[in-house]
């Protein structure tokens, strides 16, 4: 080997060290680098798990809110209704189902359009919709609606616009309140302070005439009876007679109506009951040979319970089957039924206690809408020599067992009167 070789290796190894070097600083600057992305991924990795902690935790209280909100639109004792731009109904609490009868979605498994939801709506302004077109909102608003079940509901309003984050609106909220039993329970409040002035009124005015009436009454008879050689005197006398005990009877049912009833309630099989008292009408009433009997159609267990005072609430459904009799056709159907319906809300049901419907139909002329808002008024008849008493009397009776009454009728078809009363689908002492 020469000089000249020994040279050129001698410049080989030194550029292979620089090389060498320059690699090793790259590696060293790479290792660097490699620890700083560690260092700083391991931060953002902490970063991150918090990040992620804190959404869990704000994903949980927002679980908690909204389970919180559900709870409240379930226990709330007020109807909601929230609606879209276009009317499609987006929400409906339970409560809302139970007022209107519908379940949250329609049969066919859409979603209710609001205009849908009721039969008929009176006070049709007090709604989501029109606070959604109109921007104006409603508070305690009154309206009345016909429900899908065919039920009349007098409800209040409250309305109010919904708005997203934006601030753009969204639709429109409703909530209703059926105030239906405590505007009955008004109305009957009102009515009773006025029977009760009333029966004042006819208990003294009763005793008044009554007393010089038996005068007229014995006078009447002796007079009838010494004039027993003159028939056209002694009828004429005769007719005195029979006119003031059409008078006396009149008087009775003046007292009748004037006495405040206490029911003395035991608890009674409900369709033995009722069955006895379509049995003993005839004979009872006087109306035995006139073909005259109700129809029963009585539709419930012989273990039916119901509490009664026998013979004060027999008195009630009398004077219905005679107010059927009155009503004015030439051959009067009278039907006496009952049958268990659900918890309609009139009622104040004790647990395991159902709602006993008692009804009394008639095929007479028919009551006129007007009228049958008077029906249980003291003195109103619609008959020419009825007293507008039966009718009242058979209301504080049923009032007094802790019952309801309500007419329905139609003109030239009939009327029919249900009494509404809590029993117990068990047996006595059960």
């Amino acid at each position: 080997m020469d000089d000249n070789e020994a040279v050129d290796i001698s410049e080989e190894v030194g550029k292979f060290a620089e090389t060498y070097s320059a690699f090793n600083s790259v590696i060293n600057k790479l290792q660097r680098q490699y620890l700083t992305l560690k260092e700083t991924y391991s931060i953002q990795s902490e970063q991150l798990q918090a990040v992620n902690q804190t959404l869990q935790s704000l994903i949980n209280k927002n679980g908690a809110v909204t389970d919180f909100l559900n709870s409240i639109l379930h226990s709330i004792l007020s109807g909601v209704i929230a609606v879209d731009e276009t009317g499609q109904v987006t929400l409906l609490n339970p409560t809302a189902c139970r007022l209107l009868g519908v379940s949250v979605f329609k049969p066919t498994g859409g979603r209710w359009h609001y205009d849908e939801l009721f039969i008929s709506e009176l006070g049709k302004a007090h709604s989501a919709i029109h606070t959604m077109r109109s921007g104006e909102s409603f508070d305690n608003a009154e309206k009345t609606i016909r429900t899908q079940d065919g039920r009349i509901l007098l409800v209040t309003v409250c309305t109010s616009l919904l708005r997203n984050y934006k601030g753009e609106i969204t639709g429109a909220v409703e909530l209703i309140h059926d105030i239906s039993k405590i505007r009955r329970m008004e109305d009957e409040l009102s009515r009773m302070k006025i029977l009760a002035s009333l029966g004042e009124m006819a208990a003294s005015v009763a005793h008044e005439i009554r007393n010089p009436l038996g005068g007229v009454s014995g006078f009447a008879a002796l007079l009838a009876r010494d004039l027993s050689n003159e028939p056209a005197k002694r009828e004429m006398a005769e007719k005195i007679v029979a006119g003031v005990g059409s008078i006396n009877h009149t008087i009775e049912t003046l007292l009748d109506f004037a006495r405040h009833e206490s029911a003395h309630r035991t608890p009674i099989r409900a369709k033995e009951y009722l069955e006895s008292i379509i049995e003993t009408f005839a004979d009872e009433y006087g109306y035995n040979g006139s073909g005259i009997r109700p129809i029963n159609k009585i539709e419930i267990d012989s273990n039916v319970i119901v509490n009664l005072d026998a013979h004060l609430f027999k008195q009630a459904i009398y004077n219905l089957i005679k107010n059927g009799i009155e009503s004015g056709h030439q051959d009067p159907t009278i039907v006496v039924g009952c049958h268990l319906i659900p918890d309609s809300g009139m009622l104040d049901l004790d647990c395991g206690n159902v709602a006993l419907e008692i009804y009394v139909e008639d095929n007479g002329m028919g009551i006129s809408d007007e009228d049958i808002k008077k029906i249980f008024s003291p003195f109103y008849s619609t008959k020419q020599n009825g007293t507008g008493l039966g009718l009242s009397i058979a209301w504080k009776i049923v009032k007094a067992h802790g019952g309801e009454i309500q007419a329905t009728s139609q003109i030239g078809q009939g009327t029919k009167f249900s009494i509404f009363l809590p029993a117990k689908p068990g047996p006595i002492g059960g």
